[in-house]
């Protein structure tokens, strides 16, 4: 585990030499995208007969998947081209998307530079928890708002290798068919796994470390019973519930790449023809990389930033020790010498997520030596 409280270095002459293990980075809420003005822009295959179509062209991509574990190489200099979408992070509020979701003060604004078409995804980035999605703003959907019930989250703060969530959505649109809105409901339920490590290669952005997220994506849809003339209500009253009658569903495999400072670079999904694949599958209907960004690659961070403002209160026989929230650190864990610091001499008071904690037996000691450190 990388820990922020200690940095040692060695400077022989105008010689300093940096080493940094080979292993699985950790993505944090802080690399993401979240601050309204930023962007990024990325290639994307070729759309389908209908500009609206969520299924695109299929490409090629056995050679592109990789494998699980690590390290591995994901080399995305290469791919098609045949679209450029641009993503703006923007403040939706005042906006027509925005008026169905008053409470979101961020909105994911993707543009199809081909056509115009625009998407929104309404957002936030909650610490230690990771990126709530509130509901969709799209073309695609006749009711064109599709708020959900709860937020749900799709990417965990934090990811690390081997990490596994899970999520459930739930929401009603309709279709137009021959000029008949069709009331359909739609259930995905999505599982998460980060299941790859290594690194990857952006056009025009250079390489640099990754992690792999494996989501398999079951979505069923439903048609409102009463549809068929069934289950309809008496004297024109509308019903608390509706019946829904399941029509089909489909399982995706989503692969989404994950840089330090980046975010999400890279996203590569399965077709639906592959029934229940694996993530060796050979054709991607969606396959994005991004090679253009406005945002500081600075922007995220490798290790916990260490504590640097430790401050203790005495009480009583007892001890407050407080301190600064620190970037990139999901716990910390507090230490005490009553033997001058030497080595081997630190002894577990605790671990918190708080930046703060009270050791109640600190009379216990003519002195004690504290320390915090971040992880």
């Amino acid at each position: 585990m990388r820990t922020g409280q200690i940095a040692l270095g060695v400077v022989l002459g105008a010689l300093c030499l940096a080493v940094r293990s080979e292993e699985p980075v950790v993505i944090r809420g802080t690399d993401f995208f979240r601050e309204v003005g930023v962007y990024h822009r990325a290639y994307l295959n070729a759309g389908g007969d209908d500009l609206l179509s969520t299924e695109r062209e299929p490409v090629p991509v056995g050679d592109k998947v990789g494998t699980t574990g690590g390290p591995q190489l994901w080399d995305f200099t290469e791919g098609p081209t045949d679209e450029v979408i641009r993503v703006d992070y923007i403040d939706p509020r005042g906006t027509v998307p925005g008026y169905h979701f008053p409470e979101v003060a961020l909105a994911e604004r993707m543009s199809f530079e081909s056509n115009g078409e625009v998407r929104y995804l309404f957002i936030d980035q909650e610490p230690l928890l990771g990126r709530r999605v509130f509901g969709f703003f799209d073309a695609t959907f006749d009711s064109l708002a599709v708020p959900f019930e709860n937020p749900v989250v799709d990417f965990a703060d934090p990811m690390r290798y081997g990490d596994t969530w899970a999520n459930h959505i739930v929401f009603e649109s309709s279709l137009s068919v021959l000029g008949i809105d069709v009331p359909l409901r739609y259930t995905q339920v999505s599982e998460f796994e980060v299941d790859a490590w290594g690194y990857i290669n952006l056009p025009d952005l250079g390489f640099g470390d990754v992690l792999r997220v494996n989501e398999k994506v079951t979505t069923t849809q439903a048609i409102r019973e009463d549809f068929f003339g069934g289950g309809a209500p008496e004297d024109g009253e509308e019903p608390t519930e509706y019946t829904w009658n399941d029509v089909g569903s489909e399982v995706h495999r989503n692969l989404y790449f994950f840089r330090p400072g980046y975010g999400l670079v890279a996203e590569i999904h399965s077709t639906s023809s592959e029934a229940d694949p694996g993530s060796g599958f050979t054709q991607a209907s969606f396959f994005s990389r991004m090679f253009e960004t406005n945002r500081e690659p600075g922007g995220g961070c490798l290790e916990p930033e260490p504590v640097d403002d430790l401050s203790l209160s005495y009480n009583a026989g007892r001890v407050l020790l407080d301190w600064s929230e620190t970037e990139c650190t999901d716990n910390y864990r507090v230490e005490y010498s009553s033997s001058g610091g030497r080595p081997g001499s630190w002894t577990l008071l605790g671990d918190t997520s708080n930046t703060f904690l009270v050791d109640p037996e600190a009379f216990m000691d003519m002195a004690r030596i504290y320390r915090v450190i971040s992880e």
